[in-house]
């Protein structure tokens, strides 16, 4: 999967893929198990906050 990729993980399976393999099937299901409860993985990136 590239970095600027979407990255979705699935609630049932715990599988990762990507917005491509999703669109495999009509609506929002995971390719692997077709559950419809996905969530967008964040990328892991800190925020910086300026201190007051």
């Amino acid at each position: 999967m590239s970095r600027n990729e979407l990255i979705y993980k699935c609630l049932r399976c715990n599988k990762i893929f990507s917005k491509e393999e999703m669109e495999t099937l009509p609506g929002v299901r995971c390719p692997y198990c077709g559950y419809k409860v996905i969530i967008k993985l964040r990328p892991p990136v800190a925020k910086r906050v300026k201190a007051i």
